[in-house]
């Protein structure tokens, strides 16, 4: 295909996935040239080409020195696998696994570090305990929505394991890409681990009162900051003389942009006071938005399903940001996720909210492997302090579940595979690799004693995760999720390029609406009622408010 054939494709498409959404009929004709314009193999034979191959070719376990944490940690899972507890879900998934030897399973991963866990570590293991094999299929985020919605409608079988953002659950169920987990979990799994779950976490792959996956990733917001800059004697006494107050680590935007100005005014150009992922996509604004916009107060709809952002809470949220912008690195809203970190990590900033990876990388343990090259080493090991972001109420921006394909070959050896990866003792050992992004999210995780020793501030680092989660928020759980999305990273990056915030915020609102038509407003409206009942829609009904907060 030439550029224009792509693009074409590409329209058509989307179009297609839009039209699954509704319900409608699809061009199966146009979705088997997808194969083909992907450089695949033809519909028929499956659409696993080369490069897939490739990633199962380099399959090989690597292990870590038995007397380090994360070690120790892998020995455990092993030993849990293949010796017990008898009731645990490690071992009960092995010992159902073994009659299906020989079975090879297709998973899909997000492109780059995720697809690592399952190629040196996961998966070579799992073929040692149980001789069924694995393929790692990479896509791009995108792709990893639409491409297991074209395998469906092709009914090719490709893919037996996809690993799914919470967000896209509705569609998915809905439409027959995924299936449910509860008879398997009856049958195989110990029903305590669904209470290790944290409790922000243990609901996302639930819809319709049934369960659609296991979620694996707990992608929380965190504030890093200096602690040595915040304990620095001389800029303790010139905040005091000019706010008549103590320099603390901010608890509200407002209070954030003040800090991160005074920092600069004072430090710059060897230290400035923040730094943010401001470009367009990289990841995006949205996140941002979202976590501030719900912790000033803001709901996304009103009880019309007309978007309800256009007013002054969303006016408020953006010149916050504004502000945070001006008091911040130069080229901040040129700054994707990675930058940032090098940034950081240079120790170029004082200030800075992501990830959780943030933290590992800040010690320097990331960086022990070679992964991780494209980022520097740590400056900065040893001076970070983590903190609830200002407001109060964290973004769990992304995450994943890992979902059964309801047109595997093989769903029982899949859904045992996805049992025995998020079983407590597994799913340790791989959220405590330094080169998967895979992160904290069963309590068992929080209290871990071998996680708090891969670095010194490890343990205070693994409490702020969780308390983050207690307060945390939720991405929009819905159909049409990431065009909503894809709006206010939009809006935001008009904002900074010097368009009005209410004229922006209108013109996101009218976007909101057309999508919202697109797939049906009374449909969205469920989807959106259904959304406002997991802890964490709002910032009214966090997982602490709810009585429900982890308690370390």
């Amino acid at each position: 295909m030439n550029d224009r054939e792509k693009r074409d494709f590409q329209a058509g498409l989307e179009a297609d996935v839009d039209a699954f959404l509704r319900g409608e009929p699809t061009r199966r004709t146009f979705i088997k040239r997808f194969g083909q314009a992907m450089g695949m193999l033809p519909i028929a034979g499956g659409m696993l080409g080369s490069g897939v191959q490739w990633a199962l070719a380099q399959a090989k376990m690597e292990l870590e020195d038995p007397n380090t944490p994360l070690g120790k940690a892998q020995a455990l899972a092993l030993k849990a696998s293949s010796e017990g507890p008898a009731d645990g879900s490690a071992f009960r998934a092995v010992e159902a696994a073994k009659q299906f030897a020989g079975v090879n399973l297709n998973m899909t991963y997000e492109a780059g570090l995720q697809g690592l866990d399952p190629r040196n570590f996961s998966g070579p293991l799992w073929e040692q305990l149980t001789g069924i094999k694995s393929t790692v299929v990479e896509l791009p985020s995108p792709d990893m929505y639409s491409k297991p919605i074209a395998e469906h409608i092709a009914q090719s079988g490709a893919y037996d394991i996809l690993d799914l953002q919470p967000q896209w659950t509705p569609a998915l169920a809905d439409g027959g890409v995924i299936a449910p987990l509860d008879d398997y979990i009856a049958k195989y799994m110990n029903m305590a681990d669904l209470e290790d779950y944290h409790p922000l976490y243990k609901a996302l792959p639930t819809y319709k009162g049934k369960i659609w996956g296991f979620f694996d990733d707990g992608d929380m917001f965190a504030l890093y900051y200096r602690k040595d800059i915040f304990e620095d004697p001389k800029l303790n006494e010139a905040y005091q003389a000019k706010f008549n107050k103590k320099l603390e680590v901010p608890k509200t935007w407002e209070d954030y942009a003040q800090v991160a100005q005074f920092i600069t005014d004072q430090m710059a150009p060897n230290v400035y006071g923040a730094g943010h992922f401001r470009k367009a996509g990289s990841p995006g604004n949205q996140f941002d938005f979202m976590q501030q916009f719900r912790s000033n107060g803001g709901m996304f709809f009103d009880d019309g399903m007309k978007a309800s952002i256009a007013n002054d809470i969303g006016v408020k949220t953006l010149n916050n940001m504004i502000a945070a912008n001006k008091a911040s690195i130069p080229g901040n809203e040129e700054l994707d996720a990675v930058s940032l970190w090098v940034a950081w990590l240079q120790g170029k900033i004082a200030m800075m909210y992501s990830w959780p990876p943030t933290g590992r990388m800040s010690a320097g343990y990331s960086q022990s492997d070679k992964a991780i090259s494209f980022i520097p080493q740590s400056s900065i090991a040893g001076k970070v302090g983590y903190a609830i972001v200002p407001g109060g109420n964290p973004e769990h921006a992304f995450g994943f579940n890992k979902a059964l394909a309801a047109d595997s070959a093989n769903p029982e050896a899949a859904y045992l595979f996805m049992q025995w990866a998020c079983s407590p003792p597994v799913s340790l050992a791989r959220c405590m690799l330094p080169y998967a992004l895979r992160d904290p999210y069963r309590i068992s995780h929080f209290k871990s004693e071998l996680y708090g020793q891969l670095f010194p501030s490890a343990p205070e680092y693994l409490a702020n995760l969780n308390a983050s989660a207690n307060v945390g928020l939720l991405d929009p759980i819905m159909p049409g999720a990431q065009d909503y999305q894809l709006s206010l990273d939009r809006m935001c990056t008009s904002v900074w390029a010097g368009t009005d915030p209410m004229e922006a915020l209108k013109t996101a609102a009218a976007e909101w609406d057309a999508t919202t038509e697109n797939l049906g407003v009374d449909a969205q409206k469920g989807f959106y009622q259904e959304f406002l009942k997991l802890p964490g829609a709002t910032a009214a009904n966090t997982v602490e408010k709810l009585g429900m907060a982890v308690k370390l």
